[in-house]
């Protein structure tokens, strides 16, 4: 378990020993977002920030699978019914949020009924965590917070990685960080102190058998992703585990990202840009958040919604078919703008007549098919890459992230396109629609992360000659393109998308609770079914008809 950790360099924003390194399943932030220099830190618990953050907690959990697993453990080690393990969670601090906790009692049940299901082949849980140190230069520790299982004897042990939704297959390498604490992990408490290494006891015992199973609570169907002898699991991890620990702990240059809201090194890291004001909210102390222009419309639309989806939790199909025809012409011209050199899009790069050319998640109609050909033919006339020698960098789907210090806010934007022009950026957003324009109504209103793009540029928060800078929007019908150009240097424009974003943002800051707004729109919420106050027919909850 020797690895070389020389080229990471402790950022001057950090004090603290970094003597300690350890390193689980999680560590490189494989889940969401991963950002090398985030990972690395993370793997040294011993580092802290030299200014921290003092800001107020949120009032409800966020930690979707904490209260999961709280109630797992009543059940498994304190012999209590699943029914008295959900009340303990109603006095649980942080607070749950009534989805949450409807989520919570549904994976409970899903995951203890599973586990009484295993008939003679049950395997007993096990309490305390499985833990690998060795000392190296550095002091290294491997361990997994996922759940753990063990046979009479301790002939096999048994990882359970808990998910929110479906099962789904791990990167190789966290699964060989799990298989080899699995064969060499001493039984450990966790640790009063994060900064400390854990405290190992009683005998090692070695494994024949080691397996590690993906549980999706939405269902409790498994996915095993290891199950093999000890040999075979070192074998792994020598293919696997080793590069990817070495990779996790060397770090690497910063890359921003949904993460940086639980990140150490947040407070200094100088690959953030800090714009306060950028929502356009007056300064307040308020615990700091992680949202999106996404994150803003599920929560004008409904407070309980927007907190709902940030937990993550299963959402039923959230996309009719003008969304997944949407989201394929627009996967269908991000392959294009990917392509070495920008050459610019033609007719004969568009899908043949009479073809069916969506598919998987996107896959619609061959009548609706046949619109979006339509649609990505009027792109040809309007792509931004006819003269391609102005431009001298392109970055599709790219990900900006800025710290609003006034709104405590880390405002993460995606625009559909990033490129440069004589120093200076062009945002790009493509909508597809069927509709006209009704010629009264301002896109800043109709789009509100064009009214963060003209904010974002306007601040220089891209970096680049902010002067030279525009928003670009094509909006494509079966019959045509409609292009249209907004220039963020406009002190008119200006007011109006900081207008725009106060009035999506304000509310948002504010809410602490979450509550619900039932309404007609509960039949699409693709989150409903955990949310007490919604009613199958999208009537609010207890009232009758009129």
């Amino acid at each position: 378990m020797s690895h070389d950790t020389t080229a990471w360099h402790k950022p001057h924003w950090l004090t603290g020993d970094d003597g300690l390194v350890r390193v689980g399943p999680g560590t490189g932030g494989s889940e969401e977002h991963t950002c090398p220099s985030h990972a690395a830190a993370k793997a040294r618990p011993g580092l802290l920030p030299t200014r921290r953050l003092r800001l107020p907690k949120p009032e409800l959990e966020t930690f979707t699978l904490g209260p999961v697993m709280d109630a797992v453990d009543r059940v498994e080690f304190h012999g209590e019914t699943p029914d008295q393990a959900l009340a303990g969670l109603h006095s649980r601090t942080p607070a749950l949020h009534p989805g949450h906790l409807t989520y919570a009692e549904h994976a409970l049940r899903t995951y203890v009924g599973a586990c009484a299901g295993d008939g003679e082949q049950r395997l007993r849980p096990v309490r305390p965590y499985w833990v690998a140190q060795r000392e190296n230069g550095k002091f290294w520790e491997m361990y997994a917070w996922w759940r753990r299982y063990e046979s009479a004897g301790g002939r096999l042990r048994e990882y359970r990685r808990l998910r929110h939704g479906e099962a789904k297959d791990s990167e190789p390498g966290e699964i060989a960080i799990a298989v080899y604490v699995a064969v060499h992990g001493r039984q450990a408490a966790w640790p009063r102190k994060w900064a400390r290494a854990f405290q190992p006891y009683g005998p090692s015992v070695r494994p024949e058998r080691v397996r590690v199973v993906e549980v999706g609570l939405a269902d409790a169907r498994p996915r095993v992703q290891f199950d093999g002898t000890a040999e075979e699991a070192e074998a792994y991890y020598a293919e696997h585990g080793h590069a990817h620990v070495a990779r996790v702990v060397t770090g690497g240059r910063p890359a921003p990202g949904s993460s940086c809201v639980d990140c150490k090194q947040f407070t200094g890291c100088e690959a953030v840009p800090r714009r306060p004001g950028v929502l356009g909210l007056s300064s307040r102390v308020a615990p700091l958040r992680k949202v999106s222009i996404s994150d803003l419309r599920y929560h004008a639309s409904c407070p309980a919604q927007g907190f709902l989806r940030a937990l993550h939790l299963p959402k039923s199909d959230e996309y009719g078919s003008a969304a997944r025809l949407g989201q394929a012409v627009h996967g269908w011209i991000e392959e294009l703008h990917r392509r070495p050199g920008w050459p610019p899009c033609t007719a004969g790069d568009m899908p043949p007549e009479g073809e069916n050319w969506t598919e998987g998640r996107w896959r619609v109609s061959d009548e609706d098919a046949a619109t979006g050909r339509d649609m990505l033919l009027h792109h040809v006339d309007a792509c931004p890459f006819q003269d391609a020698a102005l431009i001298q960098r392109v970055e599709p789907e790219a990900l900006r992230v800025v710290h609003d210090t006034a709104a405590q806010a880390v405002v993460i934007a995606k625009p559909d396109l990033l490129y440069q022009e004589d120093g200076s950026w062009v945002w790009r957003e493509l909508k597809t629609t069927r509709k006209r324009r009704r010629h009264h109504e301002d896109l800043l209103d109709t789009y509100p992360q064009l009214a963060l793009a003209v904010t974002l540029l306007a601040q220089g928060a891209l970096d680049g000659d902010p002067d030279g800078s525009r928003v670009e929007v094509e909006i494509l019908r079966p019959d045509g393109s409609d292009p249209h150009v907004i220039d963020p240097t406009d002190p008119g424009r200006q007011r109006k998308a900081l207008s725009v974003l106060r009035r999506y943002a304000g509310p948002w800051r504010e809410d602490e609770a979450g509550d619900a707004r039932p309404g007609p729109h509960c039949r699409s919420c693709p989150v409903s079914r955990w949310c007490p106050s919604a009613a199958p027919d999208g009537t609010v909850a207890g009232e009758g008809a009129a």
